[in-house]
């Protein structure tokens, strides 16, 4: 990018903001860098934009700039990190008019982070930047004083774990005393109750009931954790009797935190993809309007805006269906297509025709950006409609000579949205909580698989398992359905060898 061309640029971001504001769209300042494509991989690849160094790093590098260099293809067109002051890549080398559609785009998902109570929750932990930053630093000198392998296998370990967080992204996990003395409280109300009952209300006091309360406050004074907990990583670093060393917790912590931070944005991918693209589009066309873009520079926009929203039939494009989805609501909300009285009418030509002019669907789509996720979208907003319009469909693929045929595999609305919401619930990662940290008395570590409907991926299952036997050092046992059938799944060593065995 020549001197000219980045003065232009700063110019049109300044307008950018201008026209963002007059949308109502919250803005703050914005740190934008151009940077060769090599900074972009390397943001891909590290998560944060300094970060500690780990082998899956290092690989997914390599193997992100293979596929850049070889085709042009295979990294953002842009990298915007939800920090305290937002920060932002822009590729050196994208076309001009492209560069101006990213700042665009920015811009809305700037919002979208200032608006969404799930961003600003993921923004609360920004300190991540730095904490990463300075985990490089204590993470090189842990290797050079402990060496190299023991500390990946540490990261390796919790890595393989670090997602395992509850479901509910605005749940803090209690002190586990203070869970503790929850649950002993709640027994003894239960005790108290015979006594504080009315005799001609009071059921027959059998020895068995209260001795079953004595004996739950019995394990409950001694059981750890006192309920399941989902933390994983947490609990592990807490709790291993292996002990952990100072600095292999520190590590554990690291990964924890990042986990945490970058979590609600996963659970909102679709709707911040949605909202920056449909923000962009506004945005541009103001710019085209005003003359700050040439023509010239239209074709280019329109080429790559097309090709962001292009459909695929082979996966989740998060730009063109949140940005649809947006829309549609928008549409509906204007019409006034929502309520009782659409939901009932069952006329069909009435509900294509219906139309209050309400207009409330930029009031709408604000309240989704700051209050939903991409699952509550979906069980909200993907009406069948919808999908049939969007061809949201479980298509398979058919060879025909050299040519390959997209056919429908499944169009059946409900489980389409069934299949997208559990897609959107923990993001391939399968739930797990800590049933009990002392199982049989020996510190051994009792884990069980919230079993959803989808069996864990075997192929990962042992090497996960390994890892948290070389955090946890005793015998761990994982619940879980195998081939359809309730498995418990035992990894400990045995004879220095890793041993799995299926029950």
């Amino acid at each position: 990018m020549t001197k000219k061309e980045l003065d232009r640029l700063t110019e049109i971001e300044k307008r950018v903001k201008e026209i963002a504001v007059e949308f109502g769209l919250l803005t703050t300042d914005i740190i934008f860098e151009v940077v060769p494509a090599q900074r972009v991989l390397e943001g891909m690849s590290y998560m944060f934009p300094v970060n500690f160094s780990h082998w899956t790093f290092g690989r997914d590098y390599d193997k992100n700039r293979t596929i850049y260099e070889h085709t042009g293809h295979g990294i953002p067109y842009e990298q915007v990190w939800n920090f305290d002051v937002p920060r932002a890549f822009l590729v050196e080398t994208n076309p001009f008019a492209l560069n101006a559609m990213i700042v665009a785009h920015v811009y809305g998902h700037v919002d979208f982070f200032l608006g969404s109570r799930y961003s600003q929750h993921g923004r609360s932990m920004s300190y991540v930047a730095e904490e990463a930053r300075n985990a490089a630093t204590r993470f090189a000198k842990y290797e050079e004083k402990y060496d190299r392998v023991s500390v990946e296998k540490i990261i390796d370990a919790g890595m393989s774990v670090m997602w395992h967080q509850n479901p509910d992204p605005f749940f803090e996990e209690q002190d586990e005393e203070e869970t503790r003395e929850r649950l002993l409280d709640l027994e003894h109300a239960k005790l108290e109750r015979f006594n504080d009952m009315k005799s001609e209300f009071k059921k027959p006091e059998t020895r068995q009931e209260i001795e079953k309360i004595e004996r739950h406050l019995e394990r409950l004074s001694l059981k750890t954790p006192p309920e399941p907990t989902y933390d994983l990583i947490k609990y592990i670093a807490t709790k291993s009797p292996k002990p952990l060393r100072p600095w292999m917790v520190d590590i554990l912590t690291v990964l924890r935190n990042q986990a945490r931070a970058l979590n609600p944005n996963m659970r909102t991918k679709m709707l911040n993809e949605g909202w920056a693209t449909y923000w962009h589009v506004k945005i541009m066309r103001r710019l085209f309007e005003e003359g700050v873009l040439t023509p010239e520079e239209h074709g280019v926009f329109s080429d790559f805006h097309a090709g962001v929203t292009r459909e695929s039939k082979t996966s989740f494009n998060w730009y063109r269906i949140g940005l649809a989805l947006l829309e549609d609501i928008e549409e509906r909300w204007n019409k006034g297509r929502f309520g009782r009285d659409y939901d009932e009418e069952r006329n069909h030509a009435e509900r294509l025709s219906w139309d209050t002019r309400a207009q409330l669907g930029r009031q709408k789509i604000f309240e989704v950006r700051s209050y939903y996720t991409d699952r509550m979208a979906v069980e909200e907003f993907l009406t069948d409609d919808f999908i049939h319009e969007q061809q949201l469909y479980i298509w398979l693929t058919v060879t025909d000579g050299k040519d390959i045929i997209y056919v429908i595999g499944e169009d059946n609305p409900e489980i389409i949205r069934q299949e997208i919401k559990s897609m959107m619930t923990t993001y391939g990662t399968p739930i797990i909580r800590v049933k009990d940290g002392n199982y049989d008395g020996n510190n051994h570590l009792y884990l069980e698989h919230v079993f959803n409907g989808y069996e864990l991926d075997q192929r990962y299952l042992s090497a996960t398992l390994a890892n948290i036997l070389h955090l946890w050092g005793r015998k761990v046992y994982l619940e879980t359905v195998i081939d359809g059938k309730d498995k418990l799944v035992s990894c400990e060593w045995e004879k220095k060898q890793i041993k799995i065995k299926i029950n």
